[in-house]
C-alpha cells in the first residue's frame, strides 16, 4: 500500500510555530541604519530648505567652502552647458572666492505684481547659472520664460540655466534647460573632493558637506533602502511557509476577535448580531482597530471601538502578549445628545483607577476625551480591567453600553 502523506496536526502546526517564534526571539537586531545629521534632524525632503543648505556650498556664506558650486558647474560643463571653449579654463580660471549665490531671486517686474522667484543664481564675473531646484514637485506650471528673464537680467556672457532634480531625466522641463541629477552632482562632488581637502587641514565643513551629500543620496534612492538585512531576509526564506502560517493565524485572530465583540455587544444592547455593523482598520504603532455601529445608534459615526496590538504587559501574564483599550465615538451630526456635557459625565462618573466596580477606567488625565474634526467627533477612551483579552470583551460592551444610555436619554 502506498505511504501517504498526513496532514500535520493542530498541535504540531502550534508547537512549528512556537519553535519558530524562539528562533525569532533569539534574532539579533538589525544594525540600524548611519544616522544622517541632515535627515535625523535637518531639512528632509523640504525644497526650500534643502536649496538653504545647498546655497552655503555654493558661495551664500563669507567662509564657507564652495565645493557644490564647483561639482555643478562640473556637471554642467559635461553635459555642454557652456561652451566648448570654456571647457579647460572654467574651473581653473574662475575666481570662486568672489563667487555670489543668491536665493529665492526675484522676476525683474516684481513690482508689477510678479512674484515669481528662482530658487538658486550663481554668479560670477563671466557666468551666470540659474537654478529651478525640484525635489519631487512637478515642473509644469513653473513660469520658466520668466526665470529666463531673471537671468538675461544679469547680462553674463555665459548664462545657463539649470533644473537640480533627484531625477535624471524630466518631461515636465523646456528643452533649453539643463537638468542635472542630485546623482550627477553627487559623483562630481565626491570625485573632487580629494582634490578641494587634499591642500587644507580638517574643517567642520568637510563632514557637513559629506553629511549633505550622503542626504542627497538617500532622498534619490528612497525606492533602494534596505528593508531586510542579509540575515533576516535569509531566515524568511528558510521559514516562509511556517510565516504564512503564522500570517494566517493572525487573520483569525481578528475574526474571532471580532466575532467575541459581536456577541457581547449583542447581549450587552439586547440586540441582533445581525444588526452590528463591522469593520476594520490599522492605526499607527502596529495599533489594530475594531469598530462596530448600530443602527439605533443613529448613525455609523457613532461606534464602541476596540484596540489591540503587541505588548508584553498583559495581566494574563505568559499567556498573552497583545494589549487593548477601549474606545467610543459619538458623533455631533448623528446626535441630539449634548456632546461637552456626555465628556463631563465621562470625567465624573468613570473611574480614573482601576477598580474592580468598574470594567473600564481613565487614565486620569485631560486626554481621556477629545473632541477631532473640529468639534465634530467626541473621542472617549479607557482601559479594560482586567488587562485580559475578556477583561477587554467586558470593557467594551460596558462602555457601549454607557454611551448607549447617553444617546437614548438624548431622544426621549
Amino acid at each position: 500500500m502506498p505511504h501517504e502523506n498526513k496532514e500535520p496536526s493542530l498541535d504540531d502546526e502550534h508547537r512549528a510555530l512556537e519553535a519558530l517564534f524562539e528562533r525569532m526571539e533569539q534574532m539579533p537586531p538589525p544594525a540600524p541604519p548611519e544616522p544622517n545629521l541632515f535627515s535625523i534632524s535637518g531639512p528632509g525632503q523640504h525644497e526650500n530648505r534643502l536649496s538653504d543648505l545647498m546655497a552655503i556650498f555654493m558661495g551664500s556664506h563669507e567662509g564657507a567652502p564652495r565645493w557644490l558650486a564647483k561639482a555643478l558647474v562640473a556637471c554642467l560643463l559635461k553635459k555642454g552647458a557652456f561652451p566648448g571653449e570654456l571647457e579647460d579654463d572654467l574651473l581653473l580660471c574662475t575666481d570662486w572666492d568672489s563667487l555670489s549665490v543668491e536665493r529665492e531671486v526675484p522676476s525683474p517686474d516684481v513690482r508689477d505684481g510678479n512674484d515669481k522667484r528662482l530658487d538658486l543664481v550663481i554668479s560670477s564675473d563671466s557666468f551666470v547659472i540659474g537654478i529651478e531646484h525640484k525635489v519631487w514637485a512637478s515642473a509644469s506650471y513653473n513660469p520658466f520664460t520668466t526665470y529666463a528673464a531673471m537671468i538675461d537680467a544679469y547680462q553674463q556672457p555665459y548664462q545657463v540655466r539649470c533644473v537640480l532634480s533627484p531625477l535624471t531625466q524630466r518631461d515636465d522641463v523646456p528643452v533649453d534647460w539643463v537638468c542635472v541629477s542630485y546623482d550627477e552632482l553627487i559623483t562630481a562632488a565626491r570625485e573632487r573632493f580629494g582634490e578641494e581637502v587634499a591642500t587644507s587641514t580638517f574643517t567642520k565643513w568637510q563632514v557637513f558637506y559629506q553629511e549633505l551629500l550622503q542626504h542627497l543620496h538617500a532622498i534619490a534612492h528612497q525606492d533602494k533602502a534596505m528593508i531586510m538585512d542579509d540575515k533576516e531576509l535569509t531566515f524568511a526564506l528558510k521559514h516562509f511557509a511556517q510565516l504564512k502560517q503564522a500570517a494566517r493565524k493572525l487573520g483569525l485572530l481578528e475574526s474571532e476577535l471580532v466575532q467575541q465583540c459581536t456577541r457581547t455587544l449583542a447581549s450587552t444592547l439586547d440586540i441582533s448580531e445581525n444588526e452590528i455593523i463591522k469593520s476594520s482598520s490599522t492605526w499607527r504603532d502596529e495599533q489594530r482597530v475594531l469598530r462596530f455601529s448600530f443602527p439605533h445608534w443613529e448613525g455609523h459615526n457613532n461606534q464602541a471601538c476596540l484596540v489591540y496590538y503587541p505588548t508584553s504587559e498583559s495581566d494574563a501574564a505568559d499567556s498573552e502578549s497583545i494589549g487593548f483599550y477601549v474606545r467610543g465615538y459619538i458623533d455631533r451630526q448623528a446626535t441630539s445628545a449634548d456632546l461637552e456635557d456626555i465628556a463631563e459625565d465621562f470625567m465624573s462618573t468613570v473611574p480614573d483607577t482601576c477598580s474592580d466596580a468598574c470594567s473600564f477606567y481613565r487614565d486620569g488625565e485631560p486626554k481621556d476625551f477629545r473632541f477631532e474634526s473640529n468639534k465634530r467627533y467626541l473621542v472617549l477612551d479607557a482601559w479594560p480591567h482586567p488587562y485580559t483579552r475578556e477583561g477587554a470583551l467586558n470593557a467594551l460592551g460596558d462602555l457601549a453600553r454607557w454611551i448607549d444610555q447617553r444617546l437614548s436619554q438624548s431622544v426621549q
